[in-house]
């Protein structure tokens, strides 16, 4: 009985609520994937960094204690205005997340 209630208690540790992940699609706003974005998911003070591939996909993912959890997913390329979603609940970040960047505008230059 007590090896019993030991395997439940270590399976209900491992398969527990311990960490956040998510993935989807970064595209641009004609829905077009972009590659080599940088997608950023902050949990915790868990940190897991990844970079877009060539269909604009990316997957990321943090471990951390079994709590609800906080963060920020972030995305960024050269050219394109930062994405940055904050999150509360794993609710928040069902995947799939696309993610829509915006094209940056180049500051004025004067004449």
């Amino acid at each position: 009985m007590i090896l019993l209630s030991l395997l439940v208690f270590m399976s209900a540790c491992i398969m527990g609520d311990g960490g956040t992940s998510t993935h989807g699609r970064v595209l641009d706003e004609s829905g077009k994937p972009i590659k080599g974005a940088l997608v950023t998911l902050v949990s915790r003070g868990r940190k897991d960094e990844r970079t877009s591939a060539d269909d604009g996909s990316y997957e990321v993912g943090v471990i951390h204690a079994p709590v609800t959890p906080l963060g920020t997913l972030t995305a960024s390329k050269a050219g394109y205005e930062q994405y940055e979603k904050k999150f509360n609940s794993r609710d928040e970040l069902a995947p799939p997340v696309d993610i829509v960047l915006k094209r940056a505008v180049a500051p004025a230059t004067a004449p």
